[in-house]
């Protein structure tokens, strides 16, 4: 296939890559969308494609007759000519295919190897689908630069200690994997040790999402610094990597729940603009938008969704240049770079409240003894959507949710702290690795834990007990439940001391139930300032 898509590239046509493990109206639909005239498979993967009336040529069946074709020194491709079709996940569930030039692809594989220096000598894995742009990163740069490409088995269909073998076997010198992969691989402590110590690897690349701060200087506690660390970021609209990021010997990455993703690459523009397009001051969140030579030419068979996401570029001074937006929420680091803040599809609207999801996550990942997180509005109840977070920690970690949930009240605005905050082992991922997070399991306020159930002790604490029981309708509520992780919310929380103040004669600030948020934390409050009331009185009395 390698040698196919060689072929391809230099008839002038482009390559439109179909996984065999994608279904088979998947396949048929992108067929379909690429016109594809000529198919290149394998004789038993034939019956994938029934009703497919191009020109159709098995690889296997055709490897003699191939090989006596002569070698033609030069082929006629030109730089404007598309490269190859990718197909990405669409918002209106059908695939969007994403075409690339050959000059975009020429700039990037010349680009980033400024900063990989493959090189003889060099032996990359490439292990990623070919229906995965990052699948040329592996396959082009190296071939041009005379490195050495190493045909693997992908990350994602094996364990942590398989690909740690392969690495070592196939005297890899170059990897790049998924984020979310990565942070797995991370907690295997054997199989970071047996990298540094075992294996050829000289540079590591990570990409798809956001890197945690935490996992990197974990990473390095057990891998040292031999091994170069880069995290990558780039949308398939931008060829593959638009930025990327190395962190320095001494970084530590204070201040960051993540990783930044850095400058962008050579001849590649990135702005990060505010509602109006204009540009943010440092520090400021804003959208990122991609500008120079690696934007695709648009989606293809899709004019109205070209124009709304390819549009003029009014900063490059140049006539009839482009900028992709992309949906990024990104801010301007300290240091300078880019820091990644999440989706602007995941900002929700929640109870009046605009909230940044990723903001969430970054805050929640900057705990350190937090690998990764994802936050969600989880929607079982319509009438009483909650925000949700997921949290896979590291190892042997003794960290309590009660105390993540204490870290998000002294760092986050008392509307953005989820009802739940629920442990995992790992995060479900997609095929190209990245999380899924329509697979995580669906909660309910219900599914918050609790410790053994302790009985009001006081007056005050059973009369904050009931009003508790009558907010939440449920019964049985702790002294030292969470009134967030039990289904409260701000709604809630404003009828709560509302309730306090008619039942209980005392005013308690809002402040007060995010600090205390346990019916015995609360309540030590509502006697101390009972307290100090019968004493005023007893001065003034």
């Amino acid at each position: 296939m390698i040698t196919a898509l060689l072929g391809i590239l230099k008839s002038g046509a482009a390559y439109v890559p179909l996984d065999p493990d994608y279904p088979a109206g998947r396949l048929r639909y992108v067929l379909d969308d690429a016109e594809v005239t000529l198919l290149l498979t394998q004789s038993h993967l034939g019956s994938l494609f029934p009703g497919y009336d191009g020109e159709v040529v098995h690889l296997d069946r055709a490897q003699e007759r191939i090989d006596a074709l002569p070698i033609a020194s030069a082929g006629i491709a030109v730089p404007s000519d598309i490269a190859y079709v990718i197909h990405t996940s669409g918002s209106t569930g059908r695939p969007k295919g994403v075409p690339v030039t050959h000059r975009s692809l020429a700039n990037h594989s010349f680009a980033v190897n400024d900063h990989f220096a493959l090189a003889p000598g060099d032996r990359v894995l490439q292990c990623r689908s070919l229906s995965f742009d990052a699948a040329a990163e592996e396959i082009f740069p190296p071939l041009l630069h005379g490195a050495t490409l190493v045909l693997g088995d992908d990350p994602l269909r094996q364990t942590f200690r398989a690909l740690t073998q392969q690495v070592i076997d196939t005297g890899t010198t170059f990897l790049s994997i998924p984020t979310a992969f990565w942070h797995s691989w991370v907690l295997e402590e054997d199989c970071l040790v047996r990298l540094a110590s075992e294996s050829s690897l000289r540079l590591m690349i990570v990409a798809g999402e956001k890197a945690g701060r935490q996992a990197l200087l974990t990473w390095r506690e057990w891998t040292g610094r031999g091994i170069r660390w880069c995290n990558v970021y780039g949308p398939t609209e931008g060829t593959i990597t638009s930025a990327l990021y190395e962190p320095g010997a001494d970084w530590t990455g204070d201040g960051h729940g993540s990783v930044p993703i850095g400058h962008p690459i050579e001849n590649v523009h990135a702005y990060v603009l505010d509602d109006r397009m204009n540009p943010v001051p440092q520090g400021t969140a804003g959208e990122l938008y991609i500008g120079g030579s690696g934007i695709a030419v648009g989606y293809l068979n899709k004019p109205g969704m070209t124009a709304e996401k390819f549009l003029p570029d009014p900063f490059s001074g140049a006539w009839g240049e482009r900028m992709y937006r992309t949906g990024d929420l990104v801010r301007a680091a300290a240091e300078g770079g880019i820091e990644f803040i999440g989706r602007r599809d995941h900002q929700v609207k929640l109870r009046g409240y605009r909230i940044e999801l990723g903001e969430i996550e970054m805050t929640l990942a900057e705990h350190p003894e937090v690998r990764a997180a994802v936050a969600l509005v989880d929607e079982t109840d319509p009438e009483n959507k909650s925000l949700v977070c997921y949290v896979v920690m590291h190892a042997r970690t003794r960290v309590s949710v009660g105390e993540l949930m204490a870290h998000l009240r002294r760092h986050l605005p008392w509307y953005m702290i989820p009802a739940v905050v629920v442990t995992i082992d790992a995060f479900p991922l997609t095929p190209n690795g990245k999380i899924d997070r329509s697979a995580l399991p669906a909660l309910g306020v219900s599914a918050a834990t609790t410790a053994d159930h302790i009985a009001p002790r006081t007056p005050v604490e059973a009369a904050l007990v009931s009003i508790w029981e009558e907010l939440l309708q449920r019964q049985g509520i702790s002294v030292d439940a969470d009134f967030f992780q039990s289904g409260g919310h701000s709604l809630l929380a404003a009828s709560l001391i509302a309730h306090i103040r008619t039942r209980l004669k005392v005013s308690i600030p809002a402040r007060v139930l995010f600090e205390s948020p346990t019916v015995e934390g609360l309540a030590t409050a509502v006697t101390d300032r009972l307290a100090g009331a019968a004493t005023h009185d007893a001065r003034n009395g």
